[in-house]
C-alpha cells in the first residue's frame, strides 16, 4: 500500500488508513495528514477536492493560520475545525527558533519539551476533541485531513490517539508516525528552511540539526504518551470523550 502521496507544495501528505485493529477489523479509508496547505498549488488544491474531505482539523494556532493562510473556505461541505486558544506570545517553534541555539542537544531538548507541552495546551486538547468528535459523530464520514504546520508533532499525536483507540498496535502506530522521515522530501524542504531562518533572523542552522529539528524520533512520541498517560484517562477526564463516543468511533471507523 502507498501511504504518501508528493504534492507541490504541501509536505508529508499521507493516509493513516487501513491499519489492523480491534477484533481483526482494519481502519477505514478517509484519514489522511499533512503539513499546512498555504503553499499549496492548483494542482494540489484539486487532488484535495477529489478526496471529498468532509472535515478539517488545523492544529495551527493563531497567529500560524494568519501568517500561512489556508486557501479554502468554510463551506457547508467542508467544516474546518481550529482553536483560538493558547494564542499568547509567538509561537513556541518561532521563538525556538529566533533564539539562535541550534546545537544538536538543544534541538532534541527542544523537541522533547514540545511533546510533554503539546498535549497539555488547551488548544491542542480543543481540536483533539473536536476532532475525535467529528470522526464519532459521523459528520466525518466522508474524510479528515487533520495538519498542523509539518504535519508530524501535533498531528502525530492525535494520529496516535485516534490509532490506539481503534486497536492499533504499538508498533504500527509508532512506524505510522515515524513514516514523516521518509515521506518528507528533506533535500527540498531543508534549503528552504534554512532560507527562511537566514532572511528572517539572520541565523544559519547546519543540516544535521535541521533534521532533527524537521523530523521525528520515537522518544518523541513515548514523552507525550508518558505526559497523557493512561489513553482512557486522558481522554474521559481531560478531553471529555464519553463513553458511548469511544464506541462510536470504533463503530464508524473500523471495518472488516
Amino acid at each position: 500500500m502507498t501511504r504518501t502521496t508528493l504534492l507541490d507544495g504541501v509536505h508529508n501528505f499521507r493516509s493513516w488508513s487501513g491499519y489492523s485493529g480491534h477484533d481483526g477489523r482494519r481502519v477505514r479509508e478517509g484519514l489522511f495528514r499533512s503539513g499546512h496547505f498555504a503553499r499549496s498549488s492548483e494542482q494540489d488544491r484539486v487532488f484535495f477536492d477529489t478526496l471529498k474531505i468532509g472535515v478539517v482539523a488545523d492544529f495551527r494556532r493563531p497567529r500560524e493560520r494568519e501568517r500561512e493562510p489556508s486557501p479554502w473556505l468554510e463551506t457547508p461541505s467542508l467544516r474546518v475545525i481550529s482553536s483560538d486558544q493558547d494564542n499568547e506570545g509567538e509561537p513556541p517553534h518561532l521563538k525556538f527558533l529566533r533564539g539562535g541555539k541550534y546545537g544538536l542537544d538543544a534541538i532534541h531538548n527542544y523537541m522533547m519539551s514540545a511533546y510533554r507541552r503539546i498535549p497539555m495546551q488547551e488548544g491542542n486538547q480543543s481540536v483533539f476533541r473536536d476532532g475525535y468528535r467529528a470522526l464519532a459523530s459521523g459528520e466525518a464520514d466522508s474524510g479528515l485531513l487533520v495538519h498542523c504546520a509539518a504535519g508530524k508533532d501535533r498531528t502525530g499525536i492525535f494520529c496516535a490517539l485516534i490509532l490506539g483507540e481503534l486497536g492499533v498496535s504499538e508498533t504500527d502506530i509508532m512506524d505510522d508516525y515515524l513514516l514523516t522521515n521518509t515521506a518528507v522530501d528533506f533535500e527540498t524542504l531543508i534549503p528552504n528552511v534554512q532560507k527562511g531562518l537566514k532572511d528572517g533572523y539572520g541565523v544559519d542552522m547546519p543540516d544535521a540539526e535541521m533534521r532533527v529539528f524537521l523530523g521525528v524520533q520515537d522518544g518523541f512520541l513515548a514523552e507525550a504518551h508518558r505526559v497523557i498517560g493512561p489513553r482512557e484517562d486522558y481522554l474521559l477526564n481531560v478531553l471529555g470523550i464519553t463513553q458511548d463516543e469511544r464506541v462510536a468511533l470504533r463503530s464508524r471507523w473500523l471495518v472488516e
